[in-house]
């Protein structure tokens, strides 16, 4: 990798890998989950229309494609990132990072059933084992409880991880030939319909507290988590290819861990520790990509 894309990767696990740190200081501050996404969406969408304005000219034009928008616009963007704010209630956010990385894992069952291009190998079985293994490991002593330990909030977090390895299969699928700019913001654009009608019914905004602190988390999460992260990845997989750009999903993990416990003084038990190390084991059993690969022969797109 050259200095620059390395610079632009580690920024991006940095805001993503932050990113539940800002939901769950948003959520103590009394942010309803509908409003907390609702917002982010909308932020997402405003900071990348100038973007999407750019290339509006390489847009899709017929409607099918715009339904398939607005479909995955609630499956990858609506429903998990309110399922992820109902969890924040009770999960800390260094153990909602941790969840969050079983994404690939969905990615590759799903990829293996509904497209039959990806083909499930001893190698990735034992990967996919160890990462869903992660996950339990994180419910600790709640395994069997749900009610404690916020175990309920793990399995909350693992089906918005399960929306996003679908939506991604479907994209993959059916989206291809849509810029990918234009992609995330339309779904975020249809996602901010939906929600926003919801967190107003519901009261969302009604007993939120907000100060510098709430504020900044939400400019954070909306602006550079949801908008322009979403466009530095884009421009990261253009310039080094998908598989050296998924090195942010090994970086978000240890940082968002690391973040909860800096600074919400979230304790780093062994059910963390072990399940961050499952879940890193198994995704990167799934991928099957050695790091020498990925980190080698910098410029050439693999």
């Amino acid at each position: 990798m050259t200095t620059r894309q390395l610079v632009v990767l580690l920024g991006l696990a940095a805001v993503w890998g932050a990113s539940f740190l800002f939901i769950k200081v948003l959520v103590e501050a009394g942010l309803g989950p509908a409003g907390l996404s609702a917002a982010r969406t909308l932020l997402g969408v405003l900071t990348l229309a100038p973007v999407v304005w750019r290339i509006r000219a390489s847009l899709p034009r017929d409607r099918k494609t715009w339904l398939l928008l607005a479909g995955l616009g609630v499956l990858n963007f609506a429903l998990p990132w309110t399922l992820f704010a109902i969890a924040a209630q009770e999960a800390p956010s260094g153990a909602s990072s941790i969840a969050n990385s079983s994404l690939p894992l969905w990615s590759a069952i799903f990829a293996t059933v509904l497209l039959k291009t990806d083909r499930l190998t001893g190698v990735r079985v034992l990967g996919l084992a160890a990462g869903f293994s992660g996950v339990l490991v994180l419910m600790g002593g709640g395994l069997l409880d749900a009610g404690s330990d916020g175990s309920w909030a793990i399995l909350i977090m693992l089906l918005a991880t399960m929306c996003y390895g679908l939506s991604g299969v479907l994209i993959r699928g059916r989206l291809g030939h849509v810029p990918g700019v234009g992609l995330a913001a339309g779904q975020m654009a249809f996602a901010a319909v939906v929600l926003w009608p919801v967190a107003l019914a519901s009261g969302a905004f009604s007993s939120v507290s907000m100060g510098a602190a709430e504020w900044g988390s939400l400019l954070a999460l909306g602006c550079a988590g949801s908008g322009v992260g979403v466009a530095a990845y884009m421009w990261l997989i253009g310039e080094t290819g998908p598989v050296r750009a998924s090195l942010v999903t090994y970086l978000m993990p240890p940082l968002g861990v690391f973040l909860g416990w800096a600074v919400l003084d979230e304790a780093i038990g062994w059910n963390l520790v072990g399940g961050l190390t499952l879940v890193i084991a198994g995704v990167a059993l799934v991928q099957g990509v050695p790091l020498r690969r990925l980190m080698s022969r910098p410029g050439v797109r693999p």
